[in-house]
């Protein structure tokens, strides 16, 4: 018994100690959750702490925060909203809702929301654990109205400042199976804590970011006004530059045009100045000239007569003038000034000021602008006027030094004149009597010596070489171009003239050891002696004939010439005297033959070339015109813009036989007396394509005609006729004229040019700079257009006296109101070359190759040139 009854006890014991045990484990467990509880929600505010830190955007802080609160409760529907009491409006940063996600949420008046729980949490600034019931009590107490969806269950909790409650945080389920219970809502009013100290960091961060920012816009606004006030220095420093450039132009400057266009150039440092003008007044007051005039429009200011025109209006007020297209209406209504004033195009603004010395206005200078891109402005105006009292002392300086040097040139030019004049006479006397010496053996006009002493000295060379074989010489027979015509146009006086003039350039041609001689008429002959090569010998006939291209002023006018050269190099000891002058005379013929103008070395197969001459001659004669010919059209373009300004019409001749191109083919055809012929057909044909094209007025037609259609009346009266029956208008054609023919008969020439200008052709000296170029054709003939030879172009890049003379020709027919085309261009160089001198229009290979010829018919359509 006492066995069992111990047993009993201990039993009794065991179960006792048992439940203890069992006391003290659930006690363990319960701490253990609430430390691991406390672990999360440390872990929570740290991470929040850390969000606040590094949060760029408000929107990323709401989100990171919503995760985080998910991770302490259930938070799937969860919103913050903040109080902005100043505007009384509550503003929902973030809300996020299963039921109410469509609703949109952002600033909502505090009046819709003080009946809501929202609202309730707001006013009283305590925790809200609102589960159905107390839901239900709230609504009975009136202290509520139900807004949004329905839930099971809602915990809002405020964000205090202080005792100032700035807004509220908010988690709610719409699931009976989830509800919150005091712990949750002791936990979110925990948090709430740091969230407000989180948005204060982010508060205090956004506003000393504002203040940055505010700093540095009045650092960027102290920066601006210093810029600004360093572009003004600059600015004064550059007109001070720029005046004193201006008053040492007067030393510098080599010209008055070099002197204008420093002058706009320092201008245009302080101005827009693209479209510059200079005007002066004449002496007398009545006329205005233009001096220097840039224009975008290329139009050039014409000398004209005093009138109504802006700048006569800035003269008159002797005060400066901004006119825009206001201030023109009213001047025009006070009949101030008038339009139409210089054919130019009218100004969007115009800025004029007046060059005024000892209170009196001799000029105007101005400044224009064409569009909206570029406008002027009244400092503009005030910076013209106060530039324009520096320029006016400038160009009266330099007008004064300019009389004063033009009236020492005269009298060195003077002097000049009388000492050539006493050189001349010293040399007449010297030459009468070395003439009066040589009597027997010289020429009696030129002195050069005559057949007998040439044919005696031939010999002594001859047999001097077959002594020294060693030893080289040549012989060179010259033919001069159009001698007749001079001797039978001007008569036998001025030819002779003309012969003088001749040997003088031949002789200066040769060396003293070198003979020049007269056989008779127009023939003359050098003999070379003791020459290295033959290369010698042709470089004398390049210097000869460069020379005799040059002008002969005959009676006072120029007249022009050319010299054809035949060479024979003695070769072989058994050559002969007469042998060497027949050779040189056959390669002279040959050189005739090729086109005038040039030389031709003697060899076996001149032969063979003549007697080719004389097949394709024949084959030419016996060509049909209207079926072995045909026309092509070559563009000549605007080399700046590409626009085609003219086509110009080009004969062909396909001949299996022979390969031919124009430059053979038209000198074949004048010697056969076929080319009025052909040039009626290329007219005809050129003139048919041109109507059936319909090609725009604004492109004209230009053909290569032979000067023997203006020899003849009838001739003329053909071409008038033959474009006249095709529908075409003259003023749709150019007719041009090969330089070196227009010598021929010029009066009957100049009057037959003139008539075809007044039936409407335009008239163009084709190949200027092939022959000597005679400037009396831009003067006296009625040419407006000047197309320059390829031959010259080609030169231009390597012959720096070209590129001058074709600076000062471009320079010359401008003044005289005539074009400049260049034709050959065959490079890109050429193209360069030619534009760098003024000529801004073109044609040749080059053109073809790279530009898109398209030409405008008058319907504004267009079509490729072939």
């Amino acid at each position: 018994m006492t066995d069992r009854k111990v047993s009993k006890e201990q039993l009794q014991g065991l179960q006792t100690e048992n439940e203890r045990l069992q006391k003290v484990i659930t006690r363990l467990k319960g701490l253990t959750q609430k430390y691991r509880s406390a672990e999360v929600v440390q872990k929570a505010l740290f991470r929040i702490s850390e969000l606040a830190a590094s949060a760029r955007q408000m929107d990323n802080f709401y989100q990171s925060l919503h995760e985080i609160i998910g991770e302490l409760m259930y938070a799937r529907n969860f919103y913050i909203c903040l109080y902005e009491p100043q505007e009384e409006l509550v503003d929902f940063v973030y809300f996020v809702d299963e039921i109410d996600q469509d609703t949109l949420f952002e600033r909502i008046p505090i009046d819709q929301l003080s009946k809501g729980l929202t609202g309730y949490v707001l006013r009283k600034g305590q925790s809200l654990l609102c589960p159905p019931e107390v839901y239900q009590r709230l609504i009975d107490n009136n202290e509520i109205e139900g807004l949004g969806a329905e839930h099971q269950d809602w915990l809002g909790v405020p964000l205090k400042r202080g005792d100032i409650t700035i807004g509220v945080m908010v988690v709610q389920s719409y699931s009976a199976d989830v509800r919150y219970d005091t712990s949750d809502e002791d936990l979110l009013t925990f948090v709430s804590q740091h969230v407000v100290n989180a948005l204060e960091r982010l508060k205090q961060r956004d506003l000393m970011q504002s203040e940055i920012e505010h700093q540095t816009a009045e650092l960027r606004h102290a920066n601006e006004s210093l810029m600004s006030e360093i572009t003004i220095r600059e600015r004064a420093e550059q007109q001070t530059s720029v005046l004193f450039a201006i008053s040492e132009l007067t030393n510098t400057s080599d010209d008055m045009n070099a002197f204008y266009r420093q002058l706009h150039r320092q201008i245009g440092k302080l101005i827009h100045a693209d479209n510059f003008y200079v005007a002066l007044l004449s002496d007398d007051k009545k006329f205005l000239h233009f001096p220097y005039h840039v224009d975008e429009t290329g139009a050039k200011a014409e000398r004209r007569r005093v009138g109504k025109g802006l700048t006569e209006y800035v003269i008159k007020k002797q005060e400066p003038a901004f006119v825009n297209a206001a201030v023109r209406q009213k001047l025009l209504k006070k009949n101030e000034i008038e339009l139409g004033y210089g054919g130019m195009k009218l100004a969007k603004q115009w800025l004029g000021s007046p060059l005024m010395m000892n209170g009196q206005v001799f000029g105007v200078i101005a400044v224009q602008t064409y569009d909206g891109d570029f406008l002027y402005q009244n400092d503009d105006l005030e910076l013209l006027n106060f530039v324009s009292q520096h320029v006016a002392v400038a160009i009266d300086r330099k007008r004064s030094a300019e009389e004063i040097q033009r009236v020492n040139q005269f009298l060195e030019k003077k002097v000049a004149e009388r000492t050539e004049e006493l050189v001349s006479e010293i040399e007449r006397r010297k030459k009468t009597e070395s003439n009066l010496f040589h009597a027997a053996h010289h020429d009696n006009l030129t002195g050069l010596p005559n057949r007998i002493l040439f044919n005696e000295r031939l010999q002594q060379a001859v047999a001097h070489k077959r002594r020294h074989p060693e030893h080289h010489f040549a012989v060179l027979f010259v033919d001069l171009d159009r001698f007749k015509n001079i001797n039978d146009t001007l008569g036998h006086s001025a030819g002779d003239e003309f012969l003088l003039e001749v040997s003088k350039r031949i002789g200066d041609c040769v060396r003293d050891n070198d003979m020049v001689a007269r056989l008779g008429g127009d023939e003359f002959v050098i003999l070379l002696d003791t020459i290295t090569s033959i290369d010698d010998a042709k470089d004398v006939a390049k210097r000869m004939i460069q020379q005799m291209s040059e002008p002969f002023q005959l009676n006072g006018q120029e007249h022009y010439s050319g010299a054809s050269i035949g060479i024979a190099e003695c070769l072989e000891e058994t050559d002969s005297a007469e042998r060497l002058l027949r050779d040189a005379d056959a390669a002279m013929y040959q050189a005739k033959g090729m086109g005038r103008g040039r030389y031709v070395l003697f060899d076996d197969s001149m032969h063979e070339t003549l007697v080719d001459s004389v097949r394709k001659e024949t084959a030419l004669r016996h060509a049909k015109v209207d079926k072995d010919f045909a026309v092509n059209y070559q563009p000549i373009v605007d080399l700046k813009t590409g626009d085609v300004k003219a086509v110009e019409a080009k004969l062909v001749w396909d001949d299996p036989r022979y390969s031919f191109d124009s430059e053979e083919l038209l000198p074949l055809a004048e010697r056969t007396g076929l080319i009025v012929k052909l040039d009626r057909f290329v007219l005809r044909t050129a003139s048919r394509w041109l109507v059936e094209n319909k090609v725009s007025r604004e492109t004209s037609l230009h053909l290569n005609l032979s000067v023997r259609h203006l020899l003849k009346t009838s001739h003329l009266n053909e071409l008038v006729n033959i474009v006249m029956d095709s529908g075409a208008k003259p003023e749709n054609i150019a007719l041009e004229f090969d330089e070196t023919d227009l010598v021929k008969d010029g009066r009957r020439v100049l009057a037959s040019l003139r008539r075809l200008s007044e039936f409407g052709f335009t008239l163009v000296i084709d190949n200027f700079g092939s022959g000597s170029g005679p400037l009396q054709f831009l003067y006296n003939f009625p040419f407006t257009v000047l197309k320059l030879d390829h031959h010259y172009i080609a030169r231009l890049s390597s012959n720096n006296r070209a590129q001058a003379m074709l600076k000062h020709i471009v320079t010359l027919c401008h003044e005289l109101n005539i074009e400049v085309y260049a034709d050959g261009l065959e490079t890109e160089t050429q193209k360069d070359d030619v534009e760098k001198q003024g000529v801004t229009i073109g044609q040749g290979s080059f053109i073809d190759q790279n530009y898109e010829s398209r030409i405008v018919k008058d319907d504004d359509s267009s079509f490729v040139c072939a």
